[in-house]
């Protein structure tokens, strides 16, 4: 590879890695502003405004480099003449044999059926839900909730305390711990859980959170079956995140307890009471 061809190769890399270094910057820098908390927000957008700065400091130093690299590279190491080589020796072509029968290429079959992948139905809200529970609030286009993280405890920040994908029974309260940015207090919130295509708890209110913080949802059924369990989390009508997991193992069984109970039996007994027969007397 020549020098000429080194230059141009290495300008066209650096001019890539600016491009990349001020798209990811400016997404930093978006993603700082959506954010709830102060140190957060400037920590993230300090980064962001970096990467800007070096992706403009590449971009420069590789339109120099493809430029003037050229000028400069020779200036430095001048270019020698290179030797034009002559032919000595011309070399007669052969007589080769061509076959005189070829074979023809047998036919393929085609496949006449392609399959297609099915597409996945977005999750919606029951026509029940939303004829019960009507809006009072409009909910902002921009409200955002995170992946739910299913834990059995949590702490006093509603915040996940070794939070899984898989529970074994015996099970009793399970929780979804998630964080929210952009919410507004009255807007109606919906958190359903499904067992399959089974509702097994729900959770629609109006919301009283602030705009953004740590929340969560809770499910205590009777017993949990084993399978796969879905959690549905709306923001008014609108479908806004789900999580998935799994329960192993069979529920326990209640084991029915005996208790005596001590009975009387009364009998009726009849009493007698004495009449008087009213008596008549005569006057002379």
């Amino acid at each position: 590879m020549s020098i000429e061809e080194s230059l141009r190769l290495i300008g066209q890399l650096l001019l890539l890695a600016g491009v990349i270094l001020l798209l990811t910057g400016w997404q930093r820098i978006a993603s700082a502003r959506r954010l709830p908390y102060f140190l957060l927000r400037r920590e993230l957008s300090g980064k962001g405004w970096r990467s800007v700065g070096f992706g403009l400091l590449s971009g420069v130093f590789a339109l120099m480099l493809l430029l003037f690299g050229t000028r400069v590279a020779y200036i430095i190491v001048p270019p020698t003449p290179s030797p034009t080589p002559t032919a000595t020796i011309t070399l007669t072509p052969t007589i080769t044999m061509s076959p005189t029968i070829s074979a023809t290429p047998t036919i393929s079959t085609t496949p006449t059926i392609t399959q297609t992948a099915t597409a996945t139905a977005t999750p919606f809200l029951p026509q029940q839900i939303i004829l019960l529970y009507r809006e009072t609030v409009t909910p902002r286009p921009d409200a955002a909730l995170s992946p739910i993280l299913v834990s059995t405890r949590i702490d006093r920040n509603n915040q996940a305390i070794n939070p899984r994908q898989e529970f074994e029974n015996p099970l009793r309260r399970l929780y979804g711990a998630f964080t929210y940015n952009n919410l507004a207090d009255g807007v109606r919130w919906t958190a359903i859980w499904y067992y399959g295509e089974e509702e097994v708890c729900l959770e629609a209110t109006q919301w009283d959170g602030g705009t953004g913080g740590f929340g969560y949802t809770e499910c205590e059924p009777e017993y949990w079956l084993p399978g796969e369990y879905e959690i549905q989390m709306f923001v008014g009508e609108r479908w806004v995140v789900s999580s998935r997991f799994t329960v192993i193992g069979d529920p326990p069984t209640a084991t029915p307890t005996l208790t005596r109970t001590a009975t009387s039996s009364a009998t009726p007994t009849a009493t007698l009471t004495p009449t008087l027969a009213p008596s008549f007397t005569q006057s002379p």
